[in-house]
């Protein structure tokens, strides 16, 4: 969900918040995510003939978060872009949003 163009990771960034409060945005995001997963994929019935259903199901999830990670704002940044050109960032910051994206 963007707010006026920003995602939740560019506004937590803006308000100079660190990894304490961009790490339950990120959970809660892969919660959802999976979720979803579970209710529209996992219980149709061709689920049962994929031999690779849990590496499929992760590799969703994944692609899902890097997405969501990586979304850009209003001028075209994702939130770690936005972080180190506007120095409102902490190295343990950058390097949670490089871990997780």
């Amino acid at each position: 969900v963007k707010i006026n163009g920003n995602t939740a990771l560019d506004l937590a960034i803006s308000f100079k918040r660190g990894v304490n409060f961009i790490s339950p945005i990120i959970t809660t995001v892969r919660q959802q995510i999976m979720h979803n997963l579970g209710q529209n994929v996992m219980t149709g019935h061709s689920v049962w003939s994929s031999p690779n259903l849990v590496q499929d199901g992760r590799d969703m999830i994944r692609e899902s978060m890097l997405e969501f990670i990586n979304s850009c704002n209003y001028y075209g940044r994702p939130a770690l872009q936005n972080a180190i050109a506007t120095f409102q960032y902490s190295v343990k910051t950058v390097e949670f949003l490089l871990k997780n994206g």
